[in-house]
């Protein structure tokens, strides 16, 4: 009888990584041997009025769910599936809109916590540094990140960890490194371009040695893509949402197939904004960087094939006062964010542990 082996335990080095995302929770942590582990969980959550059927049909189906102002509240992939299948996309709930929290859900911070504490879990060491992701504030309205950044920051540290927030364009350069190539063909690394494609936002930053230079975050990305698209077609949102993120293939648009034209078009929209938005934002700021600058993008919404060869045509059609090198797509465009976060939270870990070592040699020092 052969002996059952027993299963090796995971051990982890201090420091989260947490991308707060408009529609999907990354969860990242990296373990001794340098892996980084990801767990995610879609924002978004389908509302059901409290009562005894739906109270039967939530036990019934062993989903995950949330009971808030007398409603039930389904969270994640089941929240989309059920929308899907009874046809009642209106019911879709989202607790956050355009990367911060929903101004008009009452309760939008309660069902983010709801979420965020079932897929972080409990702290594993005492401080744990966490970084966690906000976008910057947008180019074209007066929205100020302040008070949502702040919200996440005390709920974070109410579960014992020790938050700080990071730019999400900021936290992809971390993961992505890109590299800026000056004229003798010196490659200077954290240097250049990063962009996140969201789900509510679209987040860029430029970088020099790691030190963040400018930012900005523009409003309507993929989630405006999938209700423009599920308004001009007549398709419930559900659907064009599970459509776009199983077949869309922006290099081979169906012609008879009127949401993949439809996506397709807002897709350039989107682009042709993103790109004039960063010309327009590096010329007023009267920004120069010597030589090519690579541009790393990742985020949900460049995840469908051919993103990347249509925002390179875009940056040829409307140019940006910067010389590009390469534009280069995320090897993990979904976990990008997140591991950046994770990259500057043991970042954190460290320089705290390099702090109190140098406060216990100068402690020593004065006693003797």
């Amino acid at each position: 009888m052969s002996e059952k082996k027993e299963e090796k335990k995971v051990e982890f080095h201090p420091g989260v990584g947490v991308d707060i995302g408009t529609c999907n929770l990354v969860i990242t942590r990296q373990t001794k041997d340098n892996v980084f582990i990801n767990r995610y969980h879609r924002n978004i959550l389908f509302q059901l009025p409290a009562s005894d059927e739906s109270n039967e049909l939530l036990q019934r189906g062993d989903y995950l769910y949330v009971k808030s102002d007398n409603k039930f509240y389904i969270v994640g992939e089941d929240a989309l599936k059920l929308a899907a299948a009874i046809g009642k996309s209106e019911n879709l709930v989202r607790p956050m809109q355009n990367g911060m929290l929903n101004p008009n859900i009452s309760t939008s911070s309660d069902l983010l916590f709801f979420i965020i504490k079932s897929l972080c879990g409990e702290k594993l060491f005492e401080n744990e540094p966490l970084r966690f992701s906000i976008p910057a504030n947008d180019r074209f309205s007066k929205m100020d990140n302040r008070f949502h950044q702040m919200v996440l920051a005390n709920f974070f540290n109410k579960m014992g960890y020790s938050a700080k927030p990071l730019n999400e364009a900021v936290a992809l350069a971390f993961d992505c490194n890109p590299i800026l190539k000056e004229e003798g063909g010196e490659e200077i690394p954290l240097s250049g371009m990063a962009i996140s494609f969201g789900g509510g936002m679209i987040n860029c930053a430029i970088l020099y040695k790691g030190m963040e230079l400018d930012s900005f975050s523009i409003t309507s990305s993929g989630d405006a893509i999938d209700v423009s698209t599920a308004q001009v077609t007549g398709v419930p949102l559900a659907t064009v949402v599970k459509i776009k993120e199983k077949k869309l293939d922006l290099n081979k648009i169906n012609p008879s197939d009127r949401v993949q034209q439809a996506l397709s078009i807002y897709y350039d929209e989107m682009i042709e904004r993103v790109v004039k938005a960063i010309g327009n934002n590096f010329k007023d700021k009267k920004s120069e960087m010597e030589g090519k600058m690579e541009v790393v993008v990742a985020g949900g919404t460049s995840l469908c094939n051919g993103f990347i060869s249509r925002l390179e045509e875009g940056f040829k059609k409307f140019p940006i006062p910067f010389d590009i090198l390469r534009v280069r797509h995320s090897e993990i465009p979904f976990y990008s964010v997140s591991n950046g976060c994770c990259i500057r939270a043991r970042a954190d870990y460290a320089k705290s542990q390099k702090q109190r070592s140098e406060e216990r040699r100068v402690g020593k020092e004065c006693r003797s």
